[in-house]
């Protein structure tokens, strides 16, 4: 009977599903397939997702040297390109998902990664690239703020900003190759890739870039250059070619002990508040309309303890002026949205907007969330003139209120070309500034996939509305796919300038109240652009 047992168990066990792999990603940047920075560099860590990968509780590499042909906990890895196959350097590995370095020796070009656990392999391309970098974010998803510290290894962020002449370390992985034993802790020097920084869209001095003190971890030690400011100031890395996720950081004025930003919720003022009270209470009600789309609405409102704050898009997606940041998303549409929530807050059922156009109410979704389609194009809600927002007799967390905005006349973009050569900046300029405070600019398309976008890039750059002119980095344009489409019917690029009207309030009633409530529209106008 024993053995009848045995011979049972080894065969259910035979009979488990393969590994299937759903998708391999920069372990700090998360790039979505299809993308120009989406592949793998030489000597980097990278994440593989999927089911049945390994066991059900996460297994991890306790020790050095780290495993490679003898796997971890059972799982696996190779990277065969061409002729040549190489083991992965394991470093965690679970049933959904993996963690590994590429060894330095694999070729670059397209191959296969096999993963085999427990007797079943699964198997996906990989694009191997000399360089990739990617930089490890406070949020763990690739995006916002990132993971840069001072000479001493304290965390920057909104409430311990940087300052010009600082030098600051980014960590991340993918400056590329190294000699050497890679499964144990790396030689520090410097790899001599040519690591450029860009931050606030100006050239910083690196003095540093190469492996840190673990296998596939790497730094960039650069020096904040004059004139860069702001709680989302935008930082790009650019690595033999190729443009890595692009994040934020925080930098104050010498001596200030906060960052801060002229509009929106992360003021001096508000943040010392928020380490004062330990959170931050944000509200936001924003109009868009871009160019042969709809005009639409969404409203959030909630709570931010301290700890999430500093990890967050502080309440709104784009960068602070002078930056341009990149969303790279993977999905059926253009959208992303903040990976760290927070705690909603009851504003009362539905929101009122009255424009130029009449009213409209814009019921909840969910607690203190209302998206909504003010009009379906080529219908127009949005149009200089007069807005207010108010929420009635309001929620049990946020008591009534009524915001007002005046939308003046939209800007006119006077230089949008027909094509746009990636390798170089685009210098943008637009007349009818003087009556916003910024602009924004937006560059966005989608590498299409069968008859569905599948992976979208959407540069947003802000910038000071009066001075007429504004320049995207190449760096920023070279994350554009070659192949892809401004509309779903257009290739190339969607170029749009739109005034931003902004204006900020508190409330006071309620249970919770806002400590930030910002009310702001645009209207952008531009073209699709053909990408040379």
């Amino acid at each position: 009977m024993l053995r009848v047992t045995a011979i049972l168990f080894t065969c259910l066990a035979g009979l488990a599903a393969a590994p299937s792999i759903t998708g391999i990603y920069n372990a700090a940047s998360y790039n979505p397939p299809g993308l120009p920075n989406s592949g793998i560099a030489q000597g980097s860590i990278f994440t593989v997702f999927g089911t049945g990968l390994g066991p059900a509780t996460l297994q991890q590499a306790q020790s050095y040297p780290l495993f490679t042909t003898q796997g971890l906990a059972g799982t696996s890895m190779q990277v065969t390109v061409g002729s040549v196959t190489e083991n992965c350097i394991m470093i965690y590995t679970s049933s959904g998902q993996v963690a590994a370095i590429l060894p330095s020796a694999t070729p670059v070009g397209s191959g296969t990664l096999s993963l085999s656990y427990q007797g079943g392999t699964g198997s996906i391309p990989i694009t191997v690239l000399a360089a990739n970098f990617g930089t490890f974010t406070l949020n763990e998803a690739g995006d916002g703020p990132a993971v840069v510290t001072d000479s001493s290894y304290n965390p920057i962020t909104m409430i311990n900003p940087a300052h010009p002449g600082q030098t600051l370390i980014l960590w991340g992985t993918g400056l590329g190759a190294v000699s050497g034993n890679e499964t144990e802790p790396p030689t520090e020097a410097d790899l001599g890739t040519g690591v450029q920084v860009l931050v606030a869209n100006q050239p910083a001095t690196v003095v540093y870039g190469g492996r840190s003190s673990s296998p596939g971890l790497d730094q960039i030690n650069f020096v904040v250059p004059a004139g860069a400011g702001g709680c989302k100031t935008s930082i790009a890395v650019l690595v033999k070619g190729v443009t890595g996720n692009v994040t934020t950081t925080s930098i104050g004025p010498a001596g200030q002990t906060t960052c801060g930003d002229t509009y929106g919720a992360l003021t001096a003022a508000n943040l010392q508040n928020a380490i004062s009270k330990g959170s931050m209470s944000i509200g936001f009600v924003a109009l868009s309309h871009l160019s042969g789309g709809n005009d639409d609405v969404i409203g959030g409102f909630g709570t931010f303890p301290l700890n999430s704050l500093i990890r967050s898009f502080g309440g709104a997606p784009g960068p602070s002026s002078g930056s341009c940041l990149a969303y790279e998303v993977e999905g059926t549409s253009l959208t992303f949205s903040d990976p760290i929530k927070a705690t909603a807050l009851n504003t009362g059922a539905d929101l009122m907007i009255t424009g130029p156009s009449g009213d409209q109410a814009i019921p909840a979704s969910s607690t203190g969330d209302y998206p909504g389609i003010l009009a379906t194009a080529p219908s127009v809600f949005i149009s200089p003139g007069g807005f207010s927002v108010s929420n009635g007799a309001g929620g049990s967390d946020v008591g009534s209120f009524t915001w007002d905005l005046t939308l003046p006349p939209a800007i006119t973009p006077t230089n949008i070309p027909s094509s746009v050569n990636p390798s170089q900046d685009l210098t943008l300029t637009w007349s009818g500034g003087s009556a916003y405070p910024l602009v924004t600019i937006f560059a966005y398309n989608g590498v299409k996939a069968t008859s569905t976008l599948k992976s979208y890039v959407d540069i947003i750059c802000t910038a000071d509305a009066s001075a007429g002119t504004f320049a995207i980095p190449a760096a920023m344009l070279n994350l554009l796919p070659r192949d892809g489409y401004g509309t779903p019917t257009e290739p190339g690029v969607s170029v749009q300038l739109a005034g931003y009207a902004v204006q900020r309030f508190t409330v006071t009633a309620g249970s919770t109240g806002l400590d930030s409530g910002t009310f702001s529209a645009f209207v952008a106008s531009g073209a699709v652009a053909a990408i040379q």
